[in-house]
């Protein structure tokens, strides 16, 4: 469903995402763990394009979310002036490949030639970001909820207003998702009088009031007192139940454990191991992950 493809991420001159790679089957439940500052909540934020990656490519049911990236398409790379120079001083067809990506020689404005084999890409393949966000709900660490419209109208905007339901049709779906968590009495209340907890769980159903297809959490649980966390991994446990296709990133290792079908571990802007939940939490190879394991178990 979701294919990151060699994704980096730079910010002036700190690199956060160095060439992580990963796929995301429908259904699955994948969650992200590592140290703080290790890239987690930056990759889950390039997924859906909050942080536009610096290269690499981000995949949605098979349409390209981001811009081609021409270093991931031998084709664009031949089409390119520098290609044609390389070429020229005698290097082989594979040599000057790997010299251009190893060096990223590839500049802004390498003619007509390379420019239309991306374009012919984007034509071929292209989605539309704020379709594919549609399909990718977000979950956010601080809620993120509209603080001056009550909780039925964070639950209905979007929906009306992406012209997806009718008011009435998203007052519907708002209620029933509201009876869901037993918040239906907080349905005209604004979000400055929910309490934590319960302003996390109108985020998720806010998010689920789209009908995605996959929701990203960032840390859904990280701004929470201890005694509100339960309720809302309740909730996220239900929809993992019900077969929501999920990225995750949690320092609840306990939960990640239960939930995930499948654990990143992300260190360095690298992924450096991954693994269903037992197979990880029980017997993980990167050394790195060991050390952050005895220190979090």
């Amino acid at each position: 469903m979701i294919s990151v493809k060699n994704i980096y991420k730079n910010f002036e001159n700190v690199s956060v995402l160095r060439g992580v790679s990963c796929e995301i089957e429908k259904g699955e439940r994948v969650v992200i763990i590592g140290p703080s500052g290790s890239g987690k909540s930056t990759l889950l934020r390039c997924m859906n394009l909050l942080e536009e990656p610096t290269y690499g490519e981000v995949w949605l049911d098979g349409k390209l979310v981001t811009d081609p990236d021409p270093y991931l398409h031998p084709d664009a790379i031949r089409a390119s002036k520098t290609y044609a120079s390389l070429i020229a001083d005698g290097l082989t067809d594979d040599e000057a490949i790997k010299k251009i990506k190893k060096e990223d020689l590839l500049q802004k404005r390498e003619g007509k030639q390379m420019k239309a084999v991306l374009d012919k890409i984007v034509a071929e393949h292209h989605l539309d970001i704020n379709i594919a966000r549609r399909k990718m709900g977000m979950v956010f660490q601080q809620f993120n909820l509209f603080n001056n419209l009550t909780v039925m109208e964070n639950l209905t905007l979007a929906p009306v207003h992406l012209g997806l339901k009718t008011k009435e049709e998203a007052i519907e779906t708002a209620t029933a998702l509201l009876h869901r968590i037993g918040l239906y009495d907080k349905k005209d209340e604004y979000p400055s009088r929910l309490s934590g907890g319960q302003k996390q769980r109108i985020a998720i159903i806010r998010a689920l009031a789209m009908n995605p297809d996959a929701i990203l959490f960032d840390e859904p649980t990280s701004a929470l007192d201890p005694e509100m966390v339960g309720e809302v991994l309740d909730l996220i446990r239900e929809l993992a139940n019900e077969g929501m296709t999920m990225v995750i990133v949690t320092h609840e290792m306990g939960f990640a454990h239960e939930v995930g079908t499948r654990i990143l571990f992300v260190d360095e802007g690298h992924i450096k191991e991954e693994a269903p939940p037992d197979e990880f939490f029980k017997n993980p190879k990167d050394v790195r992950l060991k050390e952050f394991l005895s220190k979090v178990l």
